[in-house]
């Protein structure tokens, strides 16, 4: 149903340009014939007509393109939100939030920074790390005293990059 809406819009589209690019063309050719000059100068000024005729159809081609560049890019921008709605559907809310401030840590934290802007307690974010670890959405990096955080390599694209 939606393709076929965009699909008649579409069409729509193109027919109003069309009609748009046929009755400007239409009209420089009228002035340019009629109104605007004799025999001598309608030779220079049909290179200037064909000139805006080109500079038209150059705006259509543009338009049509973007037109599907951006269904394309659209469709893409869906499947990834269809695609993160699918991780966070498997975390609790306490899983939600150690997840979120790792995004806007750019996919690495430490385990003390954790503890620290969640205000959770150590057990409780190690408790939540191993059953993130094993759903396989983080994996810990020994780091001195404590573990560095860091979203899997394929949640980090998702999450990052889409």
């Amino acid at each position: 149903m939606i393709r076929k809406n965009k699909l008649i819009s579409l069409w729509l589209i193109i027919s109003i340009v069309i009609g748009f690019l046929t009755t400007m063309f239409f009209i420089l050719v009228y002035l340019n014939n009629n109104v605007l000059c004799d025999l001598d100068c309608r030779g220079r000024n049909e290179v200037v007509i064909a000139l805006i005729f080109l500079s038209l159809v150059g705006m259509f081609v543009g338009s049509f393109t973007y037109y599907f560049i951006s269904e394309r890019y659209e469709q893409k921008i869906g499947e990834i939100h269809k695609q993160t709605e699918a991780v966070y559907k498997f975390l609790d809310n306490e899983q939600k939030k150690i997840l979120k401030i790792l995004i806007k840590q750019k996919g690495r934290t430490t385990q003390a920074k954790l503890v620290e802007s969640t205000g959770m307690s150590r057990v409780k974010i190690s408790r939540l790390l191993q059953k993130m670890e094993n759903k396989n959405i983080i994996e810990k990096v020994k780091k001195g005293m404590t573990n560095e955080i860091r979203l899997v390599k394929d949640l980090e694209i998702l999450f990052l990059e889409g």
